[in-house]
């Protein structure tokens, strides 16, 4: 198929495709939120407790953004009083919080204007700016402040809950957020990215002084392998801290971390969930993460004005397309072959949440009509 050829089809036949199963998936899940596959055809539903749910959000956002359809409006609207219960109640709350609230309240009120959903999103960044350690310049990735076992853990993915902070800067005129966001960011460049541009899952800091401890995967295979959707996460979040902040040294990370990706995964086929197995490791393909990637890329694309890396992302979306989108007509999620949790054993080789968000979010950002949801609209 020709790039040519791919970009017609996304509009007539894959987009439709995708907004039909994403409309009866809503009136399927009756108020619960997939999570990855259970079966061979459908998604393992959960109630708002947590990162996943904000992606099920998130494509319902994709969906309205593009039919303007007020009953595709109301469906999302549907899901907000979850959101706000979970803040109140203080469930699961932790870094996670960007991706959460980004993609709910954030967005919600974006396209509508409503206060109370503006509210919700800026409660929600407070909590995530009371997540720093202000020694150690980061923001906790799990547990409470006073965890011994958390306190000085960081992980690549909370690059991707920066956003939030910044658009609260926005909102408020209040720098703490963007100063916070900054200081993470660079702890991170610091920390979690080596010197060959790839990415460790987590790091450990001492919480008292700061000080580096040691690298910890969670998810990937070793503490030194690359875990894949962590190098996606790195050049996405890189990509859009280099945005918020016209750092050039934030854009010369993600760029690195684009390098390090291709040298190590393959264009032309599903990436493995980590990019440096051994031989006698199981490989199980993790199409999130190329997802990710070339959503990240398009974004990377029209930041720096290259080329390459348009084709890069044009290229990953095609071969997702080919190898991994199920097209089988009473399927829910639409990427198949993603893997959620490799080490602990579940959610392997099937659908995953996010993956279906970023390959969605990617489609339409190929053809031009994709919203910003994790951008900066005041510089519009």
């Amino acid at each position: 198929m020709t790039k040519q050829l791919f970009e017609e089809t996304i509009t007539t036949h894959i987009l439709p495709t995708i907004i039909k199963r994403i409309r009866r998936n809503y009136q399927l899940y009756g108020g619960q939120f997939p999570s990855y596959g259970d079966g061979d055809r459908q998604y393992l539903l959960r109630p708002n407790e947590n990162w996943l749910a904000s992606f099920w959000a998130g494509l319902l956002w994709l969906v309205y953004v593009q039919t303007k359809d007020d009953q595709d409006l109301q469906h999302v609207l549907d899901l907000l009083p979850s959101f706000e219960d979970r803040l109140d109640k203080r469930i699961r709350l932790n870094h996670d919080l960007g991706f959460i609230f980004t993609l709910s309240a954030r967005v919600a009120h974006q396209f509508t204007g409503d206060e109370s959903t503006k509210s919700l999103a800026l409660r929600a960044s407070e909590i995530l700016y009371q997540r720093i350690n202000p020694t150690g310049q980061y923001i906790q990735a799990w547990g409470d402040k006073n965890d011994p076992d958390e306190a000085g853990r960081i992980i690549i993915d909370c690059m991707m809950n920066l956003p939030l902070l910044f658009w609260a800067h926005t909102q408020t005129g209040n720098k703490k957020y963007y100063d916070g966001a900054v200081a993470h960011a660079t702890t991170s460049q610091q920390y979690l990215m080596r010197d060959d541009n790839s990415s460790y899952h987590t790091y450990f800091l001492d919480p008292n002084n700061g000080n580096p401890i040691k690298a910890k995967t969670h998810q990937g295979y070793a503490d030194n392998s690359l875990w894949a959707r962590g190098q996606g996460w790195a050049i996405y979040g890189f990509t859009m801290v280099a945005e918020w902040t016209d750092d050039a040294s934030f854009l010369e990370t993600a760029k690195g971390a684009v390098e390090r990706y291709f040298a190590e995964a393959s264009i032309t086929d599903i990436a493995p969930y980590d990019l440096r197995l051994p031989k006698q490791a199981l490989v199980y393909p993790d199409s999130s993460a190329d997802a990710i990637v070339a959503s990240g890329l398009l974004r990377l694309a029209d930041l720096t004005g290259e080329t390459k890396y348009h084709d890069k992302a044009e290229a990953l979306l095609m071969m997702l397309y080919n190898k991994a989108f199920d097209k089988r007509d009473d399927a829910q999620g639409l990427l198949l072959h993603g893997t959620q949790h490799a080490p602990h054993n579940y959610g392997i080789d099937t659908y995953t949440i996010f993956g279906d968000y970023f390959f969605l979010e990617g489609l339409l950002r190929l053809t031009g009509n994709a919203p910003d949801f994790w951008g900066n609209h005041k510089k519009d």
